[in-house]
């Protein structure tokens, strides 16, 4: 009954490190999924930026001509 209660203990070692480690790439991912949020929010104002300019066009001479 020892054993197997040793035998018990051991997995739940194992298992609680292994559930500690996943939480901490948990935690690392969201750091992540956070900074990539606000770079796409960025991005995305800068795009709305640039395609509300005045539309280029080819045929038109530059200002020096």
């Amino acid at each position: 009954m020892q054993e197997r209660m040793d035998d018990i203990e051991i997995k739940y070692i194992y298992l609680q490190k292994t559930v500690d480690e996943l939480n901490m790439v948990v935690i690392e991912q969201q750091k992540e999924i956070r900074e990539l949020r606000h770079m796409v929010t960025l991005l995305s104002k800068k795009l709305h930026d640039v395609s509300s300019m005045q539309p280029f066009d080819p045929d038109e001479k530059p200002p020096h001509y």
